[in-house]
C-alpha cells in the first residue's frame, strides 16, 4: 500500500522544515535506505532516507519550500498505485485500500451536534489545535470525527487538518503554501483561479508557476508589467527556512522574557599569558573560548540558579552544565553545545569545541549536538567588536556576550599603594538574564565570580 511521506521533525524546537533537495523524482524506483531528500531543520541540513522499497508516485512540496513538520510532502508506493487516492484516504481519516481497519473506523461516528462545550472536556487539545478551532470556527461536535495522535490520544492541529472537518468550516477554498502565496503576489496571480494539486487541493508553488506559464496569463502580465519606483534591488530571497527560524525564536525570546543586562570589564593580562604557556606544551592547543567555557562552567557550579530554564510554569535548575557557543555558519547562526562541562578537563573541552565549530560551519551537525544547552556564550572578540548585547537563546535563562581584548589606560595601584595609570589588555563581557528567573544580585555575583576566574586563570583548571 502507498505510504505518505511527511516533513520529519528532527529538532526538539523545530516547527517547520525546508525541503532543500529531492534526490529522487516522480517515477523513480526507491530502495529502503536510499537517500530520498534533504531538509533544513531548525539549525542544519539533514539527509532523509527512504523507509521502504517502491516508486516515488507524487511530490507535494517543491525544493526551496518550507512547510510545518508532519505535513505530507510525497507519496511512495508500488507501481500503478493511485497516489491521489492514498492522499484522499488520509485526508478524511479512512484506511487506504488493503489496510486493516483501525479501531476508530469501526466506531459509530457521533451525530451532528452531539457534543456541546462540555463535551470538549473529553478531548485533549494541543494549543495549536485550540487556536485552529477558534480561527476556523469549528463546532465542538466535529471533534468526534477526529482521531487523536498526540500524547495519550490528544488531538493536534494536524489531526484536525487531516480529518476533513475543515471542509465544512470557515476555511478559504484556495488553501495554499506560503511560497505559493509569495510567488502569486509577486506576479499578480489570483489564487482563486489556480487549481491546487497538493493534499486536499492545496495550491503549491508549482501550481502557481504553471498558471504563470499559461499563454493567457503570460500575455496579461506582459501587458500590465511596470517598474516600481524606489531604490534598485540587488536580489530578493524568501524569509523562510533557517533565517526565519532564527528570527522567530529570538523575537519570541526578546518579547517574552524580560531581559536584564550587566556589563563588566576584565583585565585579561594573566589569562592571555596563561593560555600562551599552555599552548607551548605539545598537543595542548587551547583557544580563548575554551578558557571561557571552563570559567563559565565553574561559575555556574557556584551559582547554579543561573543554570536554569522555565518550562510550562516550572523553573527547572540543571545539574548538567551544557554550554552552547554561538557560531556563524554559511546558513546562519547555530549554537553547538558542549555537554557536561563540569565533568571535563580543559583539554577535553578544547578538542570537542574544535570539532563542533568545524562541523557547525560546514552544516554537518546532528540535532543532538546543537540542542540541550543550559547556558550560551556569544563570542565576537575575534571580529574586533568592542561591546555588544546578546539575546537569550530560549529556553535558557542567560547568555554571555564576549567582546574583543583591547589595550586601554586603566587606573591601578603602584608599589606604594598610590593611584597610577597603566596600559592593560581589557575585555568587556555582558551578561543577559531572564529577569523572571534571575534577580539582579544573583547576576552580579555570577559576573564577579567569572571576572575573578579570568583574572586569576590558574583557578579555572584547579
Amino acid at each position: 500500500m502507498a505510504e505518505i511521506i511527511v516533513m520529519p521533525k528532527l529538532g526538539f524546537n523545530q516547527e517547520e522544515g525546508e525541503l532543500v533537495k529531492w534526490h529522487k523524482q516522480v517515477g523513480n524506483p526507491i530502495n529502503k535506505g536510499d537517500l530520498l531528500f534533504e531538509t533544513n531543520t531548525d539549525k542544519t541540513t539533514m539527509p532523509v532516507e527512504a523507509t521502504r522499497d517502491g516508486i516515488l508516485l507524487k511530490i507535494l512540496v517543491a525544493e526551496g519550500e518550507a512547510v510545518p513538520v508532519f505535513t505530507p510532502i510525497a507519496v511512495v508506493g508500488d507501481a500503478g498505485e493511485d497516489a491521489d487516492a492514498a492522499l484522499s484516504a488520509a485526508a478524511i481519516g479512512q484506511d487506504a485500500p488493503g489496510q486493516e481497519p483501525n479501531a476508530h473506523t469501526n466506531e459509530e461516528p457521533a451525530s451532528e451536534g452531539s457534543l456541546g462545550l462540555e463535551g470538549l472536556k473529553a478531548f485533549r487539545l494541543s494549543p495549536k489545535a485550540q487556536k485552529l478551532m477558534q480561527d476556523r470556527r469549528i463546532e465542538p461536535a466535529c471533534l468526534a470525527l477526529v482521531t487523536g495522535t498526540g500524547f495519550q490520544g490528544g488531538i493536534t492541529a494536524r489531526d484536525i487538518l487531516l480529518s476533513g472537518v475543515l471542509e465544512n468550516a470557515a476555511e478559504p477554498k484556495n488553501r495554499s503554501s506560503p511560497l505559493a502565496r509569495k510567488v502569486a503576489e509577486e506576479h499578480g496571480i489570483d489564487l482563486a483561479s489556480v487549481t491546487g494539486t497538493g493534499i486536499a487541493g492545496k495550491i503549491m508553488c508549482t501550481d502557481v508557476e504553471q498558471a504563470i506559464a499559461s499563454p493567457c496569463v503570460s500575455e496579461a502580465l506582459s501587458a500590465h508589467s511596470f517598474v516600481p519606483a524606489g531604490p534598485k534591488v540587488l536580489r530578493t530571497a524568501p524569509y523562510t527556512g533557517l533565517r526565519k527560524i532564527i528570527g522567530d525564536r529570538l523575537s519570541q525570546s526578546l518579547f517574552t522574557a524580560p531581559h536584564l543586562y550587566f556589563t563588566e570589564n576584565v583585565d585579561m593580562g594573566e589569562c592571555l599569558a596563561f593560555r600562551k604557556r599552555i599552548n607551548e606544551l605539545p598537543e595542548n592547543k587551547v583557544a580563548m573560548s575554551d578558557l571561557l567555557i571552563k570559567a563559565v562552567s565553574k561559575s555556574l557550579q557556584k551559582y547554579p540558579n543561573i543554570n536554569a530554564s522555565l518550562h510550562d510554569g516550572t523553573i527547572v535548575t540543571y545539574q548538567s552544565i551544557n554550554i552552547g557557543m554561538a557560531v556563524a555558519g554559511d546558513k546562519g547562526l547555530i549554537v553547538p553545545v558542549v555537554k557536561d562541562t563540569q565533568e571535563k578537563p580543559l583539554s577535553k573541552i578544547a578538542s570537542e569545541t574544535r570539532d563542533l565549530v568545524e562541523r557547525a560551519k560546514s552544516g554537518t551537525l546532528v540535532p543532538e549536538e546543537y540542542s540541550g544547552g543550559t547556558f550560551s556564550i556569544s563570542n565576537l572578540g575575534m571580529f574586533g567588536i568592542e561591546n555588544f548585547t546578546a539575546i537569550i537563546n530560549p529556553p535558557e535563562a542567560a547568555i554571555l556576550a564576549v567582546s574583543s581584548v583591547r589595550k586601554k589606560a586603566v587606573i591601578t595601584l603602584d608599589e606604594h599603594g598610590e593611584d597610577a595609570i597603566a596600559i592593560r589588555p581589557m575585555m568587556s563581557i555582558q551578561l543577559s538574564v531572564d529577569h523572571r528567573l534571575i534577580d539582579g544580585l544573583l547576576a552580579v555575583q555570577f559576573l564577579a565570580c567569572l571576572k575573578d576566574l579570568l583574572e586569576h586563570p590558574l583557578a579555572i583548571v584547579l
